[in-house]
């Protein structure tokens, strides 16, 4: 997996997740804290999670589900790498 490909899929994906919550994110910068920016609900979170294990063919047991793995998109993206 390429992780600037990756990158821009995971953007993508927050970026249509808020919108459908209609919270506008576009701009959205890789180091950006997703958390504090309060664009996705609980429900979106999840779908994300889910999203992000279907995409990248991961597990990601719940252990594992933190702010530290999961915070930006950069964070994300050194996750799945380190995974997959």
């Amino acid at each position: 997996m390429e992780p600037d490909t990756a990158r821009q899929q995971i953007r993508e994906k927050i970026v249509a997740l808020a919108q459908a919550l209609g919270n506008p994110a576009d701009g959205l910068e890789d180091d950006a804290f997703i958390p504090q920016l309060d664009i996705l609900d609980s429900a979106a979170t999840m779908e994300f999670i889910m999203w992000l294990e279907q995409t990248y063919s991961v597990s990601i047991p719940d252990d594992d589900l933190t702010i530290e793995n999961f915070g930006t998109i950069n964070l994300t993206v050194d996750y799945i790498t380190k995974k997959g």
